[in-house]
Order: structure tokens, then C-alpha cells, then sequence
């Protein structure tokens, strides 16, 4: 199923796509990181697979999120890019955009549509807001030094 999230940050895409594009890096490096992903009072611990870096200059990069459990199996994988999109000089936005594979072929795609409906996008949203959250953070942080 395709997938286009937003989340507005209060600072230039300028100064945000750096940060964003570092963050990335690192979690490269450590793929099985500190990262989760909640829906239904049940939280999954994933992986974030980050690819190659995309825009020019650099905005983000391609990512894949991945269910890392015993349930693996049981959960969708989401694979897009993670970018900042500049509105105007003192904002952006995160866009979060690709699709999402449904586990259990075509009995899973009727669950998503009928009784997990909004599942998966409530639970990409929120990763999406965490990020934003951090990355704001980051600017801010390295605005007042």
C-alpha cells in the first residue's frame, strides 16, 4: 500500500536536511538501535535499514523499517524514503513516502483494510513525529552554540 506522511518543523530545510542526513548515518551504522514502532498498546522493536543518501544537496536517504522480533513475520515492512522538504525559508517539513507490504499475501491485505485499517500508518506516523521531534531538537541545540 502506498504511504505519503508529513510532519512540519519550525526551521529551514537548511538547517534541518543536515542534521536529518547525520541522524540517518548513524543509524546506518546500528541498524537494531533503540527504535520502535507502537500501535495498540504493543510495541515492536525495529530495525531502520538506511540505503543510499537521496537529493542534491543531501535531504535524506531511502529507508526500510522492519518489524525485529520472534513475530517478525507478522508485521509490515515499510520501504520509501525519509526526507525535508523546504516550504519556505524558516520551515519544512519531513516527508515520509514509500509502501508498505502487509504480511499473509492476500488474506493480510483485507486485515489492513478492514480490521487493522490505519494500523500501520498510525504507527509510521508517530515514528515520523518522533523524528521530527528530535531532529527540532537538534536544531535547536545546535542553533545556541
Amino acid at each position: 500500500m502506498k504511504i505519503q506522511l508529513f510532519e512540519a518543523i519550525a526551521s529551514g530545510a537548511a538547517f534541518v536536511a543536515p542534521i536529518l542526513v547525520a541522524r540517518l548515518t548513524r543509524i546506518h551504522a546500528d541498524p537494531l538501535g533503540p527504535n520502535a514502532l507502537t500501535s495498540f498498546g504493543v510495541t515492536v522493536q525495529i530495525a531502520i535499514v538506511v540505503g543510499a543518501i537521496v537529493g542534491e544537496p543531501p535531504d535524506g536517504a531511502q529507508v526500510t523499517l522492519r518489524a525485529q522480533s520472534g513475530t517478525a513475520a507478522m508485521f509490515p515492512v515499510f520501504e520509501g524514503t525519509l526526507r525535508v522538504v523546504p516550504i519556505d525559508t524558516f520551515s519544512s517539513r519531513l516527508v515520509l513516502a514509500g509502501t508498505y507490504r502487509v504480511p499473509l499475501g492476500a488474506l493480510g491485505e483485507v486485515a489492513d483494510r478492514t480490521l487493522l485499517a490505519g494500523t500501520a500508518k498510525r504507527s509510521l506516523q508517530t515514528f515520523l513525529s518522533e523524528a521530527r521531534d528530535e531532529i527540532a531538537a537538534a536544531v535547536l541545540q545546535s542553533a545556541m552554540r
